[in-house]
């Protein structure tokens, strides 16, 4: 399974997703029979992407999560759970983060690059130990981004695959 293609779509997905803004300047707009309207001060809910558009044309701010933040409990939370348990992270949580990095200067950039690299690879790490081990129940996945269970089946399979061409055709000789 190719990870680009699930993530293009879970992250246009994402973007359809309702958002919280808060109206800077009072808007109206009909797009598409589509009719949106906010007045100065109101919160509403709209689908992130018109959200990004109108904080960009400096109608409104979007009300996003603070992904540093995100980023620095889940690396917290993933050095306490252990060497063979993994935390939870919400399913689109890469997808959130690299969008949110693409607003950051480079000094930035490159500290938060580090920090979600360091999660990745301890994560990645994890998954290995555990997909050659089990499958992936409901448990797990419900803790797993939409990339990691996508790595997570490629391991347990191909693992099962290689211990398959190693054992050969041992069963085979062991029931004569």
């Amino acid at each position: 399974m190719n990870i680009d293609k699930i993530e293009k779509v879970h992250s246009v997905g994402h973007r359809l997703k309702d958002s919280k803004i808060t109206v800077t300047r009072d808007f109206k707009f009909n797009v598409a029979g589509t009719k949106t309207a906010g007045t100065q001060g109101e919160v509403i809910n709209i689908p992130q992407w018109i959200g990004k558009i109108l904080s960009e044309n400096k109608l409104a701010t979007l009300d996003s999560p603070d992904m540093i933040t995100e980023l620095k409990q889940a690396l917290s939370k993933e050095k306490m759970v252990g060497e063979y348990q993994i935390s939870t992270l919400d399913p689109h949580f890469y997808i959130k983060l690299k969008e949110s990095m693409k607003e950051l200067n480079r000094d930035d950039f490159d500290k938060v690059e580090s920090m979600m690299l360091e999660l990745f690879r301890m994560r990645r790490g994890k998954l290995v130990k555990i997909a050659d081990s089990i499958k992936l129940n409901s448990e797990l996945y419900n803790k797993l981004t939409v990339e990691e269970s996508i790595f997570y089946k490629t391991i347990h399979e191909n693992s099962v695959e290689f211990e398959k061409q190693i054992r050969g055709d041992l069963n085979e000789q062991s029931s004569n």
